[in-house]
């Protein structure tokens, strides 16, 4: 009887073992799965111009190859060059007709728009509920993204075409007035600004520590993003139009002067550069292996990314002022031929195209397999 209840003891333990085994298991897995949820939520919201922070334009997924169609179409009154972003099943966009727009993905209904004194062409992010944008009336402006009711706005000394990037609770962004801003999120004052020797049309990337700008006046600057400080600056040999994009330890960004460059960016030193025949003003898409950007030139490029050399090359029938969506397996971009191609990763080979009334001056935006764009049709356009 005593052995019996001795073997009892050992069996009841083995079995609360194993249960508490399973819950740490349990909780273990728990924890990792929100963990991963938690690192990977970002790449799946395109709630900016070039989707991310550090202006890669790159969702690492893989997008059907037959063409889509179109199932949204939304008319404002005038011509858009703003590009679209969404955040909790809301598309944003700005047109020329002095209105930001939120319309929505389920219904392709207005939920409100607001209006400025001058025309958008800052393309709108949206952050924690917050939409930012600038206007051509010298504004930057700080909205309500569920009820667009205006929360603060902060004026420049000059047009604000340069569309904003949030971070470390600050707005960084630049004015047709020569600085780079970096206002507070929650009252629109000021954190720190720097004087170019130009406008500041680009759009800044954020890397590590640092917040990278172009200007007009040839130069890409680094500074620090809490205390502003110039960290480098390095001279092209024209203006900068072209967003900067953060990756593989590089900053990528094209010029005037018809070179795409790709700089250190610890210390902004030239590592290689590719010349084009025409202005770059597109601002380049970036993964591990390659950058893809399209030129005044008619011409989409897609260079290595570590080395600078071609890869492949696909004309349009158009300028290219367009910035690329990226996935995995397509990268897509607009022409002032009126079209958005879908254009293979590996080779460069024509998947489609969407022709529409006006050029495609703005940038694809990626959503759970939708891409939605602009043109100066007046139009914002969504496709699955």
């Amino acid at each position: 009887m005593k052995n019996l209840l001795i073997v009892v003891v050992l069996l009841s333990a083995l079995m609360i073992s194993c249960n508490i085994d399973v819950e740490k298991k349990t909780e273990v897995d728990k924890t990792t799965t929100t963990k991963k949820i938690e690192d990977n939520k970002d790449q799946f919201s395109w709630n900016k111009f070039k989707a991310n922070t550090k202006n890669t334009s790159h969702f690492d997924i893989e997008m059907k190859l037959e063409k889509p169609s179109v199932f949204m179409k939304y008319q404002t009154e005038d011509r858009i060059s703003t590009s679209p972003s969404i955040y909790d099943g809301v598309v944003y966009f700005g047109s020329s007709d002095k209105h930001l727009y939120a319309v929505s993905l389920e219904e392709s209904k207005l939920l409100w728009s607001f209006k400025v004194n001058d025309d958008i062409r800052s393309n709108p992010t949206i952050v924690e509920g917050v939409v930012y944008f600038g206007s051509s009336d010298k504004n930057m402006y700080a909205l309500d993204a569920k009820t667009g009711d205006l929360i603060w706005k902060f004026e420049t000394g000059d047009i604000i075409m340069s569309s904003p990037n949030v971070a470390n609770n600050i707005v960084y962004f630049g004015s047709y007035d020569g600085f780079c801003y970096a206002l507070n999120t929650n009252d629109g004052s000021v954190k720190w600004k720097y004087k170019t020797g130009d406008a500041v049309y680009t759009s800044p990337a954020i890397g590590n520590t640092d917040v990278y700008f172009g200007s007009f006046d040839s130069y890409m600057y680094a500074f620090n993003q809490i205390s502003g400080d110039l960290v480098w600056k390095f001279k092209a040999g024209g203006a900068i139009a072209s967003s900067p994009a953060v990756a593989n330890d590089k900053i990528y960004f094209g010029s005037d002067d018809h070179f795409l460059y790709a700089l250190d960016r610890i210390n902004g030193n030239e590592i290689w550069k590719y010349k084009s025949t025409q202005v770059i003003n597109s601002s380049p898409a970036v993964d591990e292996n390659q950058v893809y950007f399209g030129s005044y030139d008619y011409n989409f490029y897609a260079i290595d990314a570590n080395t600078g050399i071609l890869k492949w090359n696909f004309q349009t029938e158009g300028p290219i002022h367009s910035s690329p969506g990226l996935t995995n397996n397509i990268v897509y971009i607009g022409s002032d031929d009126f079209n958005l191609y879908a254009l293979n990763t590996k080779d460069g080979s024509p998947l489609w195209s969407h022709k529409v009334g006006d050029r495609v001056h703005s940038s694809p935006a990626i959503h759970k397999g939708m891409v939605f764009f602009c043109s100066f049709d007046n139009n914002m356009y969504g496709m699955k």
